[in-house]
């Protein structure tokens, strides 16, 4: 057998093999010997020579063979022979065959190898253990050498098949990614096309009036000013969000829309309109509502439009219910509609009309500050005065430009200009990644995309510029051939192999034209290669052609990606984007809560009314769920009338907060049905990562498990799982009267008096506490008795690991998210939440005091010892006297209560039971 550092050919060739060649895992990575034929490999383990000999006499015929006769020289050869079948003898002279095979089992090398125990034992139980061990067979040593022959071959012809299926996965898996990237792309085409068709529908119907100019652009503007800044510091904090921003980005230009169903006459009299004119002009604001309603009833990801026929129904709406349409007073007319008013205002009265002259911003500020609180939202008037800096610059940017363009109309006309290309429209500031080592070059290409409106990311070295591909996957790369480590071919076959969610362009750039270098360029995965010195204009045409490619690569990838019923993100495709999320939130420690809802009694309306309003049913929620959720989370479908959220970088209260906003809207969402109106309501369970949350799968289950507590305690509610109670006070549930639990609360079943540490309490002192009274958790409480979190013997073990940490308070160790129940909480649903949590006790308080707890093993025993009063002494027979021995037992129990609460009075200084 050949020793650590041995040559291993020259050990093969003393064996009796044929050596042709040598292996290396870096020509050959799939594994197997080069030079050899490619038989399969068995490895025989065994101690007797005569077994050596008569297996190697019976295989080698057909097969490579390899022998070992002990633990070490197995475990020296196996890895770099990688055999496809070990033959194992279950007594070796330096150690155990069952343990051997764990062992193998454990190897990357053997995770597929077929292991057979060959011996001549004819225990059930080492047998057992053999099979526990990783074996899969077990063969007799008295057997004969024919069927010996022939289980081999079987066991071969079963690892093959195993192969097979490896590879036709791993090519399907292949397939999946291809059709995922280019899908992915087709989504956001028709995204980018979808918001450029609407703007331009928008810009057509302003076009009439001929004197607004780039209204639409300076609206948008105001409004995304004014909504920023209302998010930043206001009462609306919690009413704006990212989705709520990017909605009134895509909205706010179409909320004059409905004036294309006004009369010339009317929409540009250059004087006062008649009050039968005024009537018929105020008409827009409906016409515009009704027809983005109907878009948007047609658009199921189309989730803005909804907002755009509020603003174009109500940003003629006045604060003191004067407006129209509809009169609406104060916060009932809708808070994009009260922002939309004043940045429209603002404009109106900077711009210059048919009946009018331009105001100065000035003069415009002065006009909405005094209508601040009749016509417009006071808090919206604030926020337009704290940033009125911005939006004066634009109104002034916009007389210049006016100005401007009245000149540039009397100058000549520039005939052959040379032919410029922006950034593709298909989607804003695309991505250009610049892997360029010369500065200067750098320096050159990053000033031209920009100018062309290119997002670029500039890196010197290639090792970085790779990390930056695989995170923020830009659309386009260009990249230098030559350079110092990591030259441009390597580059080009690195994102060619990695899995990345779209298609990416990559275009070489090299002083050597040789066409050589531009074969190697293009057989390692490149797209263009551009000779240096480059021509700008080249430049930016061919990535204008590119952008067609990108297009035409990535139409297909969102397939698989999406839920073809909602539209909504699939759980894998949540998984990959999340991926990057739970590890950004675990290294920077960074909130991270999700959210599980599911639609209240959907079976029964599936049966009741149909599979066609179950799948409407579905559409709603799905609607309502992603159109009132930020930019930066995620929501997919999980299963069937059930989805989750993804909140990143919000806390379980936040996601709360936005769970019980999102139930009240389900609730007041209606389906028609046959006549009738099908009211729907929803249940959520909230559950926020901590220090113990391995990973996302943990997290999801943790808010599924809130959400059965939810459907537990009546439906249409939210609870979140680190204290598993409602978002808010559930309505009244009829109670089971036969359960003895109904009857009885907290105080009734807890077990009393409970011991809890000082939050001021060093580790040291904690330590004493938990080995003094035996237990392996206690509650902290604050300096005046309040429950303030719970400590473990796995926070206090971490605590205790710096040794000058044993002498700090262990504040700055415990958990903060305990479960308790008021004394007053119902025993049944404190039963229903510990079958369905993963944790064995909760803490039961009164006025914020912990005065006892409640584990399963203490309902258990109240369960039993009720039944048993039940049955063995009814209510009218009065119970017997007790006797002396019991009462002694009583006072002897007393007493030792006593003890222990004088003692932790003396030692914390205060009251600590109650």
């Amino acid at each position: 057998m050949p020793q650590a550092g041995c040559d291993l050919s020259f050990w093969y060739a003393r064996n009796g093999f044929q050596v042709d060649g040598c292996f290396d895992s870096r020509t050959n990575p799939g594994g197997g010997w080069l030079g050899f034929s490619m038989q399969h490999r068995i490895l025989v383990v065994d101690d007797s020579p005569l077994t050596q000999y008569e297996l190697r006499e019976l295989l080698e015929t057909s097969f490579e063979v390899a022998i070992a006769g002990s633990v070490q020289e197995c475990a020296e050869i196996v890895d770099q022979f990688q055999p496809h079948l070990i033959l194992l003898d279950l007594h070796l002279p330096d150690g155990s065959g069952a343990h051997l095979c764990e062992d193998l089992r454990r190897r990357k090398s053997c995770q597929l190898t077929q292991i057979l125990i060959f011996s001549s034992t004819s225990d059930p139980a080492k047998r057992l253990a053999v099979f526990n061990s990783g074996a899969v067979d077990f063969i007799p040593k008295n057997i004969n050498r024919s069927e010996l022959l022939a289980k081999v071959r079987v066991h071969l012809q079963l690892q093959d098949a195993i192969h097979r299926a490896e590879d036709a996965e791993d090519k399907l898996q292949e397939y999946s990614h291809e059709l995922e990237r280019i899908v992915d792309s087709r989504a956001q085409a028709i995204e980018a096309t979808q918001d450029v068709a609407v703007f331009a529908l928008a810009k057509l119907a302003d076009s009439r009036d001929t004197e607004t100019g780039e209204h639409l652009v300076r609206m948008r503007a105001y409004s995304q000013i004014l909504a920023e800044r209302l998010h930043e510091e206001s009462e609306y904090q919690d009413e704006i969000d990212e989705a709520f921003l990017s909605d009134l980005y895509r909205s706010s230009p179409l909320h004059d829309i409905g004036k294309v169903g006004i009369s010339d006459a009317i929409l540009l009299k250059p004087g006062r309109l008649t009050p039968e004119e005024y009537e018929e002009m105020k008409r827009h604001a409906e016409i515009g509502a009704r027809t983005l309603e109907e878009v948007a009833s047609s658009s199921p990801r189309g989730g803005f439009f909804r907002m755009a026929a509020l603003v174009a129904r109500h940003h003629h709406e006045r604060w003191d219910g004067t407006g129209y349409p509809s009169g609406l007073r104060g916060r009932a007319i809708p808070l994009c509609a009260r922002i939309v008013a004043v940045a429209d205002v603002f404009d109106a009265l900077t711009s210059k009309r048919v009946y009018k002259e331009a105001s100065t911003p000035h003069e415009a500020y002065e006009m909405i500050m005094s209508a601040s609180g009749n016509h417009f939202d006071p808090i919206v008037v604030k926020a337009f005065i704290e940033c009125f800096d911005k939006l004066k610059v634009i109104a002034e940017k916009k007389e210049k430009s006016s100005a401007s363009t009245s000149n540039r109309q009397l100058a000549a006309p520039r005939y052959r200009q040379t032919m410029e290309y922006s950034a593709s429209p298909m989607s804003t500031n695309p991505k250009v990644l610049v892997i360029e080592d010369d500065y200067a070059m750098g320096r050159m290409l990053n000033t031209w995309l920009t100018d062309a409106g290119y997002e670029v990311t500039i890196y010197t070295d290639a090792a970085s510029a790779l990390r930056f591909i695989q995170t923020a996957q830009p659309q386009y790369v260009i990249t230098d051939w030559f350079m110092p480590t990591i030259d441009g071919e390597t580059v080009c076959r690195w994102t060619r192999d990695a899995l990345l969610t779209h298609y990416v362009y990559t275009l070489v750039i090299s002083a050597d034209t040789s066409a050589e270098t531009r074969l190697r360029a293009f057989h390692a995965g490149a797209d263009d290669f551009l000779p240096k010195p480059i021509n700008r204009s080249e430049l930016l045409a061919r990535l204008h052609a590119a952008s067609r490619v990108v297009a035409l690569e990535n139409r297909p990838a969102g397939i698989s990606r999406n839920d073809p019923l909602t539209g909504l993100a699939t759980r894998r495709q949540l998984d990959e984007q999340l991926e990057r999320e739970w590890f950004r939130a675990v290294r920077y420690h960074l909130p991270l809560s999700c959210i599980v809802l599911d639609v209240d009694g959907f079976q029964e309306i599936n049966e009741t009314h149909g599979l066609e309003v179950g799948d409407e049913v579905i559409q709603r929620v799905a609607q309502q769920a992603e159109g009132h959720t930020r930019l930066t989370d995620y929501v997919c479908r999980l299963d069937g009338d059930r989805f989750l959220i993804a909140m990143v970088e919000s806390n379980e209260h936040q996601a709360a907060r936005f769970a019980e906003r999102l139930r009240k809207m389900i609730a007041g969402t209606a389906v028609a049905t046959k006549g009738l109106s099908l009211n729907l309501t929803a249940s959520f369970g909230v559950a926020q990562a901590h220090a113990d949350t391995t990973n996302l799968d943990k997290l999801i289950q943790l808010a599924e498990e809130a959400l059965i507590v939810a459907k537990q305690l009546g439906r249409n509610r939210v609870v979140c799982r680190s204290s598993s109670s409602p978002a808010t006070e559930p309505p009244d549930t009829p109670r089971n009267w036969t359960s003895p639990l109904t009857l009885a609360t907290a105080h009734d079943v807890m077990t009393s008096p409970i011991v809890a540490v000082q939050e001021s309490d060093t580790a040291r002192t904690a330590l004493q506490f938990l080995l003094r009274y035996r237990i392996n958790s206690a509650p902290v409480v604050d300096h005046d008795g309040r429950l303030c979190g719970v400590l473990s013997e796995k926070d206090l073990m971490s605590h205790m690991a710096d040794v000058s940490r044993w002498d700090h308070p262990i504040r700055s160790s415990m958990s903060s998210d305990v479960v308790f129940f008021q004394e007053e909480e119902s025993a049944e649903r404190i039963y229903n939440f510990l079958m369905r949590a993963s944790i064995r006790r909760v803490i039961v308080v009164r006025d914020g005091r912990p005065t006892g707890v409640i584990s399963r093993g203490s309902l258990l025993r109240w369960l039993t010892n009720f039944e048993a009063s039940k049955t063995e002494t009814p209510d009218y027979v009065p119970a017997a006297e007790p006797s002396e021995a019991d009462l002694a037992e009583s006072v002897s129990n007393l007493l030792k209560e006593l003890e222990k609460s004088i003692t932790l009075e003396l030692a914390y200084g205060g009251p600590n039971s109650r």
